[in-house]
């Protein structure tokens, strides 16, 4: 068996054996034009992994359960290029989530475990199908509709799909487990993106945010002209005030495998690349501007390979929050609300940005001969994404849209203020966040905001706080049927603790425990019994209290 294999829906889609047998099936399509139906009591729409872990709490309690992933592969970034899973505070991992995370697994193995997982439940995961409609009746979604689009051969998602109108699931419930929310976008869910200021929330933290590092390199084609128009990878925006609003989001990128290695896979210059797209580097060469600077990290990062976590680098993961970082910052903004064709040219421009920087590196004589022969010598690592060339297959899409429901997630809860009285995990994670935008700034270059991790808020709640069953329900006057554990209702400043991907895990398993209760009672989500739904998730050893109220019981 092998859980990465291409599972291409243009002539035949495969599922995950729902017979009981250990084996990937295949359902060959009847006819071209016909379109598939399912019946489940819950669908799951995302392959994260906090929908595996969503699909499997709900089979456990006896629900028929139905996985559409838009990829070929499980696990989004926990299968998809996360090394080694940041656990955060140990003490606030519990459930299904602490027995994944105990087993150590790499990359390779998490989606192998997450396959067999599935298998195990008997859990039909339709792949290479991503949402286009919904049916919705009042308040509450009635069927998904989905439309098949197969990764190109490098895993970017299709711009548009080679058939539409494939799939059609009708569920009790429906979970949106996908990093960018479309589901609870298309079901008229209130949501944001971008960043709150200062006073929505009363957050300290929040909004624009001062400058990271200023470089001094002219951002202008024409320097010192700024009607000549800014460098390629810049973007024209303003620096705002500190704790202003703005759409913002903070930089997506690719969790590289590079490799020096005798078979190392080949990083092959971008069709049609001009060599005017890296004048800003060049600029920096030229001008010896050290590129490789910026703001330290609170705490070491550890003993990382440096080729996993910089750019061909030796140094420290510091590299990859500085201009030199193997991602353009800014460059994914239209990426949370975008549709597919946007999402696309995004995801396939920063792999684009990698292949080009290597050939510039490789070839440019402004380069110092130490870079050219690094650069020469460096292609992916083989045996992690061979299946796409070496590139990895999921986008580390940090953040994107956020739901908007009764209760929402801030800097106060994260210091651990306040009761919560319907818990369903624990977050551990400070503020971390990536730079926001590269911007012209006094003549010079700048990279916009960025706070760092491990900022512990509170250090007597050892950095431990509750989510509440509240954040991943919708308002029930725009949705009675459905669950949104990636997605949750917080503010930005919040979001960047709970997106780590364990946290997604544990509220996966809570939610997909609650689907079931909620699509065998025949009741709104927003009417799952919460002391029910708390016994039964403690008989997981799901942890739902601080450190402090553990000590005091």
């Amino acid at each position: 068996m092998n859980p990465s294999s291409p599972l291409r829906c243009s002539s035949r889609r495969q599922f995950l054996s729902a017979s009981g047998s250990a084996f990937l099936g295949t359902v060959l399509w009847q006819a071209a034009s016909a379109q598939e139906s399912r019946v489940a009591d819950v669908c799951v729409y995302g392959g994260t992994a906090s929908g595996v872990m969503a699909a499997v709490a709900a089979a456990r309690e006896g629900a028929r359960v139905v996985l559409v992933e838009p990829s070929r592969w499980l696990g989004g970034m926990t299968g998809g290029g996360l090394i080694h899973i940041d656990w955060g505070r140990k003490e606030a991992v519990g459930g299904s989530t602490r027995g994944i995370l105990e087993q150590g697994l790499n990359d390779p193995q998490y989606r192998t475990l997450f396959t067999r997982l599935l298998q195990e439940h008997r859990i039909e995961v339709v792949f290479e199908h991503r949402l286009c409609a919904v049916e919705k009746e009042g308040t509450r979604l009635r069927a998904a509709r989905f439309e098949c689009a197969p990764p190109d051969a490098l895993g970017v998602p299709a711009e548009t799909a080679s058939r539409p109108e494939a799939l059609r699931v009708t569920a009790s419930v429906f979970l949106d487990c996908t990093y960018e929310g479309d589901l609870l976008a298309l079901a008229g869910v209130s949501h944001s993106h971008g960043r709150e200021s200062r006073e929505m929330y009363r957050e300290s933290l929040a909004g624009s945010q001062e400058l990271m590092t200023v470089y001094p390199i002219d951002p202008y084609k024409v320097p010192g002209n700024p009607r000549s128009g800014l460098l390629p990878l810049l973007q024209d925006l303003p620096h705002l005030p500190e704790g202003s609003a703005d759409g913002l989001t903070m930089g997506y990128g690719f969790r590289w495998k590079f490799s020096k290695a005798a078979n190392r896979l080949p990083i092959e210059p971008p069709e049609d690349d001009d060599p005017g797209t890296y004048e800003l580097f060049r600029r920096g060469f030229q001008n010896g501007v050290d590129m490789f600077s910026g703001r330290q990290m609170k705490y070491a990062v550890g003993n990382w390979e440096p080729t996993r976590t910089s750019f061909y680098s030796y140094g420290s993961g510091n590299l990859s929050r500085t201009l030199w970082a193997p991602t353009n910052y800014g460059s994914n903004a239209g990426y949370p609300t975008g549709n597919y064709r946007t999402r696309a040219r995004i995801w396939r421009d920063q792999i684009r940005f990698v292949q080009g920087m290597t050939h510039f590196m490789r070839t440019d004589p402004v380069v110092p001969e130490k870079w050219r022969v690094m650069a020469a010598g460096v292609g992916m690592e083989p045996g992690i994404f061979d299946e796409t060339r070496g590139y990895p297959h999921q986008l580390y899409v940090r953040e994107a849209r956020r739901m908007r429901s009764s209760v929402v997630v801030t800097q106060a809860d994260m210091a651990g203020t306040g009761t919560v009285p319907d818990p369903v995990g624990l977050a551990s994670y400070g503020v971390d966040e990536w730079p926001y935008a590269t911007i012209p700034f006094d003549g010079k270059v700048a990279l916009q905001g960025g706070y760092f991790s491990e900022v512990w808020l509170n250090e007597e709640t050892r950095g431990i706080y509750q989510i509440p069953y509240r954040a991943l329900t919708p308002l029930r006057s725009e949705c009675q049927n459905l669950l949104v554990p990636v997605c949750i209702s917080a503010s930005h400043i919040a979001m960047t603790s709970v997106r780590m991907e364990p946290v997604w895990m544990i509220l996966g398993d809570s939610a997909g425990t609650a689907a079931a209760m909620a699509a065998r009672a025949g009741i709104a989500v927003q009417d799952v019994p919460y002391p029910e739904l708390r016994s039964k998730l403690i008989a997981l050893q799901q942890r739902l209290e601080r450190p402090e109220a553990l000590r005091n019981a």
